[in-house]
């Protein structure tokens, strides 16, 4: 073996030795400083040895090749070398800074909706309240119902510019969800408008009928969503898949408030 590839690998060795020993020696910084060093070694080290090294050692073994040729391979070992960090570790934190993300937007979506929900489903009194507010609409023909002005929007129109971070498990029943809510927001402007008023009593308690119905089919858009957000949070894409293929079941559970998170 060549005198420089001894010094090389020695020197190789020497400063991986010293790296160890200061990664889990030194400070509050030194779960960074293992993870970091771990990687190297696990991601790139092993692998480059396993591939090039061994390689390189048995023809130093076998084979008398001019010194500047050895030169040459273990300059062209440390540049792939460093290369090959380079480009595994950028792509391993953009993969991080992804799955990071998608936990982050998951949370803040089931947060959102969770709470819009809560609203829709007033504790299950809300078909009660529809109920008594149309017999009211059918027995007093002047009677015109006060629509609040509801947004239950915020988080999801920051984030929609990026929800392709979601995975398309949760990202079709999450545009389902606000989608209705979005009509029902504009449903319940022209409620509002005086032009509702004018509206001849039977017309009226048609409109509110479809403003229940509406509300109704984002309660069960909404528990859904959240199932699936849950589900895939829990247990990665097949359970999401699981809950999904239980939705598609005629008579499968849709009532009742969802409750827990991510």
């Amino acid at each position: 073996m060549p005198a420089s590839l001894g010094i090389f690998l020695w020197l190789v060795f020497g400063i991986a030795a010293l790296l160890l020993v200061v990664a889990w020696i030194y400070g509050d910084e030194a779960r960074i400083a293992r993870r970091f060093v771990l990687r190297f070694f696990l991601t790139i080290a092993l692998p480059v040895v396993a591939m090039l090294g061994v390689p390189l050692f048995l023809v130093a073994v076998f084979l008398d090749l001019d010194p500047r040729l050895w030169q040459a391979l273990i300059a062209g070992l440390v540049i792939s070398t460093g290369w090959l960090t380079a480009a595994i570790f950028t792509e391993q934190g953009k993969t991080r800074l992804k799955a990071e993300r998608l936990r982050d937007y998951h949370k803040a979506i089931y947060a959102e909706i969770g709470t819009s929900v809560s609203a829709l489903w007033d504790e299950g009194n809300s078909d009660t309240y529809v109920e008594t507010i149309l017999n009211r609409m059918e027995a007093e023909p002047d009677f015109v119902p006060f629509i609040p002005r509801e947004k239950h929007d915020h988080i999801y129109d920051a984030i929609v510019q990026e929800i392709d971070v979601l995975p398309r498990l949760t990202i079709d029943p999450i545009v389902a969800y606000y989608s209705q809510i979005k009509s029902i927001s504009a449903l319940a402007d022209d409620m509002r408008d005086v032009r509702y008023q004018d509206l001849a009593p039977d017309r009226r308690v048609l409109v509110y009928r479809d403003y229940a119905d509406m509300r109704k089919q984002a309660f069960a858009y909404g528990q859904y969503a959240l199932r699936l957000i849950t589900a895939f949070s829990d247990g990665g894409s097949a359970a999401a898949e699981d809950v999904r293929r239980q939705f598609s079941i005629p008579g499968g559970d849709r009532n009742g408030p969802s409750q827990g998170s991510e």
